[in-house]
């Protein structure tokens, strides 16, 4: 186990091990389980338990089974630590770890069911060695300084992976967070596994490993693990939940067969073999070996990756991919004040059966009313998008990757689809517009000229496909008539804004 760290000493960090998964899929019962086996005298713990809710039941229960007697138990409540309380937990660690002479050697992080695990570990991040470091002050103390991320173990509940991703979740949000939780882990605990049966589970744990192949996928009943599998395993490295590090399997070292075309400056062999050209963009199907894979074999699960260095018509590519094959997400979905204005006569009161209801009562009846019908609406859509969906590409289990629309030129866009249900943001804009890429360290530049190419730089389409007998010529051609053709293309980047717009023009109106 971890030994005890001190500031002034010079040992490591204390190592943490954050628990993350969906709303009852075992995570408080996985804790237990932990601080139940614990078996070395040395191993003394600090549990954080997050709840969304304002009263913390899990902090609750860890507390009133004893098994924390000799170590630090704090429940942070009433918010999620990936999002609006991720201030307070660095805060809460560092102090926790600052102690001169503290009780614990260890940390285990229970995050609330709807933390993404992500967000979370790039609280970890390590401070870069080229920043300024003069503005802060001499006391000030970072996390990555007292705490290293372990561990990341996501609990899936086996008997509702799949509701959990269709229409009948009710939720846009449910499918993608679901997906952002077994993709961003080291160890996957597949949990329930006596609520359903040994194909059932097979499919489960084949869809899991699709999404997440570098994961360790542990079956077990009531979150039952040898603790070694999630304590103290040395496991986490934040590179490999780089989305560039996935789509660099499609891309082979050369055979021995392919020297004579990297001679020539051609592409190798066997790469061009399973490379689908179409002028305007190219699929990378898998290599033979990493298409031999139990998955695979048994249920058709494959993956390909869709290439492009030319810009997406922002109409088309709404009106002609997304819209007709998935729900869009919306951060407001639901809370939307101008779909339930209710005019004030109507609040005064509203009769349900013979019964007179108060005003309190009656907003929310119709608060009640109006979420079961976004909520019928929502699996009603989504069912009818998911058949012509599975008509037209096969059965899409994800899609994920970078987007440069000519309407937001200047900002990368990152679609995510999970199941039925699609989402795109940005996280920013290019590499090619952060001044270091030119007058930085050396580092810097190679880091952020990784995947230049040209006269755009990084601005490219990289979408990731995850499926069952996904039709990818299909996939291409519909993505390839939503790219600009030439007559755009020449219009240059002031005829495009002119032409499609331009957030960044839009946001300052």
């Amino acid at each position: 186990m971890a030994t005890k760290r001190k500031l002034d000493g010079g040992e490591a960090p204390c190592s943490v091990t954050l628990l993350a998964g969906f709303l009852g899929s075992g995570k408080t019962t996985l804790l237990k389980h932990i601080l139940e086996s614990r078996e070395e005298d040395d191993f003394r713990c600090a549990v954080i338990v997050n709840d969304m809710a304002e009263l913390n039941i899990d902090g609750d229960l860890i507390e009133s089974t004893g098994l924390t007697q000799s170590d630090e138990v704090i429940t942070m409540q009433n918010g999620c630590v990936c999002c609006n309380l991720s201030g307070d937990l660095v805060d809460r660690m560092t102090n926790l770890a600052k102690q001169q002479d503290p009780k614990f050697n260890y940390m285990i992080i229970e995050a609330s069911g709807v933390s993404e695990p992500g967000a979370i570990a790039a609280l970890f991040e390590t401070c870069d060695k080229d920043h300024d470091h003069s503005s802060h002050q001499k006391e000030d103390v970072a996390l990555s300084d007292v705490a290293k991320l372990d561990t990341l173990v996501t609990v899936v509940d086996s008997a509702r992976f799949f509701q959990n991703l269709g229409p009948e979740a009710g939720s846009t949000q449910a499918p993608r967070l679901l997906m952002d939780q077994v993709e961003c882990s080291n160890v996957i605990l597949l949990n329930k596994i006596d609520l359903v049966n040994d194909d059932q589970l097979g499919k489960v744990q084949d869809h899991v490993a699709a999404l997440n192949g570098n994961a360790k996928i542990i079956p077990c009943k009531e979150a039952s693990v040898d603790v070694s599998e999630v304590v103290n395993t040395g496991l986490f490295k934040a590179e490999d939940f780089d989305l560039g590090n996935f789509t660099k399997m499609f891309e082979d070292k050369p055979a021995s067969c392919c020297k004579a075309s990297v001679a020539r400056g051609e592409s190798p062999c066997c790469l061009r073999a399973r490379t689908i050209n179409s002028a305007l963009s190219k699929v990378l199907l898998p290599s033979k070996k990493a298409s031999r894979n139990r998955h695979n074999e048994k249920y058709k699960i494959t993956s390909f990756v869709y290439k492009s260095r030319r810009p997406f018509n922002p109409t088309k590519f709404h009106e002609d991919f997304i819209h007709p094959y998935f729900v869009v997400n919306d951060d407001d979905d639901g809370d939307d004040d101008d779909n339930c204005d209710i005019e004030e006569e109507e609040k005064k009161g509203v009769t349900v059966g013979d019964n007179e209801k108060s005003n309190d009562e009656a907003e929310e009846f119709i608060k009640q009313k109006e979420l079961e019908d976004i909520k019928q609406f929502l699996q009603e859509e989504g069912a009818k998008k998911s058949a012509y969906r599975v008509n037209s590409f096969g059965t899409l289990l994800r899609m994920k990757g970078f987007i440069w629309q000519a309407s937001s030129h200047d900002l990368i866009g990152f679609v995510s689809a999970a199941g039925d249900v699609a989402r795109i943001d940005s996280p920013g804009p290019w590499n090619c517009l952060d001044g270091r890429a030119y007058v930085g360290t050396d580092t810097e530049k190679a880091k952020l000229r990784r995947d230049w190419d040209g006269d755009w730089g990084d601005r490219r389409q990289e979408l990731v496909f995850i499926g069952q007998e996904l039709k990818h010529g299909e996939i291409q051609r519909v993505l390839d008539s939503c790219l600009l053709n030439n007559d755009e293309m020449a219009m240059g980047v002031d005829g495009w804004k002119a032409t499609f717009g331009d957030v960044l023009l839009s946001l300052q109106d």
